[in-house]
């Protein structure tokens, strides 16, 4: 967890690379992973914190600490104040210094949402304590430890600049689709690149094609849940872990037990589909989101009318590559 932990001292070569940023109106169920799988698309996260009271509107709220931001306005009007979570919209500003109760002086008077009931609550097993957080925070140590100093003038795929477009889809069942989703969009244009997680590359002969279909597949929000033009930005780690789920016994042995294991490690996107007709009981495979490059494998205890039981969590060797579907022309 990012909470109440002893911070290591952070090197003014780093400091002057963040951009601080309050958010608040952040659902009741939310968490650091929640949060900043929202956030990653829109720049690479240093840090990442949920504060446990609330701000003076009764709001629960937090602070996005981003690298190498280009362009702060951009970035709140156009990116981050998009942002939905629940019933509601999330608000961000930037933090230039905190007062109390959460509350942010910003050298201007910009009202922020009214607080709103989150009604996007899953009844029924939910994990005790807090999700394991995985990304963000081995980035941070890794900065504050061994670290590398790159050229300021290192630009790779500079090339495509204004012509192509960065794209995260829905799920994965949108991913697998992207070419289908394309042919709709721009029949035979468009060459994509898997980037990892949800998220691709889809680049254009010119920037008048790769601007008619971002506007486009904005209008595909069922598909797509972020879309940008891709000008050399700050793009977060993601990718897709496969996890093999052992040790749950028999009477707990539920889909929804199953998912709820795998979501202390990620958002998962490929849910268990256990059947009481399945041949083989031993295992079960779950797909989540992580935000580092660290394999899983982890033991963890499950707690059921007063009795604990080990379960064993072993993510599978090898680089997922995704399955696209192909586009069927009709003859």
């Amino acid at each position: 967890m990012y909470c109440q932990r002893h911070r290591k001292p952070i090197p003014e070569t780093i400091q002057c690379r963040i951009t601080k940023i309050f958010v608040t109106n952040l659902p009741e169920k939310c968490s650091e992973s929640d949060l900043s799988e929202k956030v990653r698309m829109f720049g690479q996260i240093f840090d990442l914190y949920i504060a446990r009271k609330r701000d003076r509107g009764g709001n629960r709220f937090g602070f996005v600490s981003l690298l190498d931001v280009k362009d702060k306005e951009e970035l709140l009007k156009k990116n981050l104040r998009s942002i939905r979570m629940g019933d509601g919209k999330l608000w961000f500003n930037i933090a230039r210094f905190v007062l109390e109760d959460g509350e942010i002086n910003t050298g201007r008077d910009i009202p922020a949402p009214t607080k709103t009931v989150n009604s996007n609550v899953k009844h029924g097993v939910e994990p005790s304590g807090s999700r394991i957080e995985t990304g963000d925070r081995s980035f941070k140590d890794m900065l504050v430890g061994k670290s590398i100093t790159i050229d300021n003038h290192v630009s790779a795929f500079s090339t495509m600049h204004g012509r192509a477009i960065v794209v995260r889809m829905r799920n994965l069942e949108a991913l697998k689709n992207i070419y289908v989703i394309l042919n709709d969009i721009c029949p035979g244009l468009g060459k994509v690149q898997y980037l990892g997680g949800l998220n691709m590359l889809i680049s254009f002969e010119d920037s008048e094609t790769a601007a008619s279909v971002l506007e486009a597949a904005k209008l595909v929000n069922d598909r797509f849940s972020m879309i940008s033009l891709w000008e050399g930005q700050s793009l977060g780690f993601e990718r897709l872990a496969w996890l093999k789920v052992q040790g749950i016994p028999l009477h707990l042995l539920t889909s929804d037990v199953i998912n709820v294991v795998g979501g202390m490690f990620g958002k998962v996107v490929h849910k268990a589909n256990r059947s009481e007709e399945d041949a083989d009981l031993s295992f079960e495979y779950v797909g989540v989101l992580v935000g580092d490059g660290k394999k899983v494998s982890e033991e963890i205890i499950l707690n059921w009318n007063n009795r604990k039981f080990r379960v064993w969590i072993m993510e599978e060797l090898g680089d997922w590559v995704p399955d696209f579907y192909e586009v069927k022309h009709v003859e």
